[in-house]
């Protein structure tokens, strides 16, 4: 009220008494609207950039798979390519990686979708998603020490900014990294490519996934993520802060739930300490309850490239409904 106010004396004191103050407060209403106009423009132009970057990545990721899928086909047989897929197929999978690779050029590339996500998780947009996982790590720790000492050691993959947990930094050790870094306080990492600590004193309490699996084209890349993820966590105590947008739960024909909880206590995470659904965006934490054996080689990832006979949870319809994300 007192900044209205204020604004409307000034207004007064610059136009004749009585006569168009109605109308300067009109004008000042006005400016203000248009201000929210064009935030919701804003959002919504930001928006539409991370939905069609992610579809761009999605369809780029399925051409390259078809490629390599049509390689190790050829590799394995004498009969060249196979008759499913033939050299045409090839030919146009390559000519639309180019076009592909050429508007994600032209949207300004990975680092404009960076800041385009930045700026959706300002304060502004609903703030970050961290917010719900700290009244969770204080209720799961029960004995936590939140002075200086042993604070939880967090590992931020695919972070957007370094100060998501600075208020907690007393009792919060943030590593964040990111394959694009905003900040040059976030360490330039490939997951994949991470080292695997070697003893439990390299562990981490925290892992956490916001928004980052739903970004990887590649099925097999999703699940080598959720997998690596386990070697890196505290066996009996460590979370896995998993963030993902609602529809990949709620709207798609291959995936829900159910299903996802059944995949995640496969690898060992088999306690769900809590989840929360969101208007856009599904929210879980889940508990790393049995030591998972990590690679014999633990200092190089392993991309999951190789075709796998018989997968625990093949691709199958669960969901066929008009409207449905496929």
């Amino acid at each position: 009220m007192a900044n209205t106010s204020d604004s409307l004396s000034v207004l007064k004191s610059l136009t004749p008494l009585g006569t168009v103050t109605t109308s300067a407060a009109s004008s000042l209403l006005t400016v203000k609207s248009s201000k929210a106009i064009s935030c919701k423009k804003s959002s919504l132009a930001t928006a539409q950039l991370i939905r069609r970057y992610h579809t761009l990545n999605k369809e780029l990721s399925k051409c390259l798979a078809r490629i390599e899928s049509s390689k190790a086909n050829d590799n394995s047989s004498s009969h060249g390519h196979s008759q499913n897929y033939s050299q045409q197929d090839t030919a146009a999978d390559l000519a639309r990686i180019t076009e592909i690779r050429q508007e994600m050029d032209d949207l300004g590339g990975l680092d404009m979708y960076q800041k385009a996500s930045t700026l959706g998780q300002s304060k502004q947009r609903g703030g970050d998603s961290s917010k719900w996982l700290v009244p969770i790590l204080e209720s799961h720790y029960l004995q936590l020490n939140k002075k200086p000492g042993l604070p939880l050691r967090l590992l931020d993959i695919g972070a957007l900014s370094p100060y998501n947990y600075q208020k907690y930094s007393s009792w919060i050790q943030t590593t964040p990294i990111d394959l694009n870094p905003q900040d040059p306080l976030i360490a330039k990492m490939d997951f994949l490519e991470m080292p695997i600590p070697t003893d439990r004193e390299h562990l981490f309490d925290v892992v956490c996934l916001s928004l980052v699996i739903n970004f990887v084209g590649d099925p097999k890349q999703r699940g080598e993520i959720l997998r690596r993820s386990t070697y890196f966590l505290m066996p009996g105590t460590g979370i896995l802060y998993l963030v993902l947008p609602l529809p990949c739960i709620q709207n798609s024909r291959y995936m829900d739930h159910g299903l996802l909880v059944e995949m995640m206590q496969a690898l060992g995470y088999t306690s769900l300490l809590k989840y929360h659904f969101a208007r856009k965006l599904a929210y879980y934490a889940f508990k790393l309850d049995a030591a998972v054996a990590a690679p014999k080689n633990k200092h190089k990832a392993h991309r999951s490239s190789e075709n796998v006979a018989h997968p625990l949870f093949p691709k199958k319809l669960r969901h066929d409904k008009p409207n449905r994300n496929k």
